[in-house]
């Protein structure tokens, strides 16, 4: 069956947006107002959905770090096995690439 893989970002990845990206309240507790849950800042800044096989492809997102300096999702590769595979990784406000996927695990999807 041919469609879009979104392979998405790399582990070391999703743990810097886990550790580094600023949070805020979502949910409080009705009685005692204490934070339930908290949900990270960020924004969609671009419709990749050209990128997949039936305009599917991912909503790119821009996180605010503890800091307050950003940084983006980008498509690093999208090679082709029954369909797009969408390797992911971030980049800072510089222009610099980080947590990029190793060539070898690209060449391998």
């Amino acid at each position: 069956m041919r469609c879009t893989q979104i392979i998405g970002l790399t582990n070391e990845a999703r743990k810097y947006i886990h550790d580094n990206v600023k949070q805020v309240s979502d949910l409080k507790c009705p009685k005692c107002h204490t934070t339930v849950t908290q949900k990270i800042v960020s924004r969609i800044y671009k419709d990749a959905s050209d990128r997949g096989m039936f305009d599917d492809g991912p909503m790119l997102e821009e996180y605010t770090l503890n800091d307050g300096k950003k940084v983006r999702e980008i498509i690093q590769a999208t090679p082709w096995s029954s369909g797009p595979c969408i390797f992911m990784c971030l980049e800072n406000e510089k222009g610099e690439r980080m947590f990029e996927w190793a060539q070898e695990d690209i060449d391998d999807a």
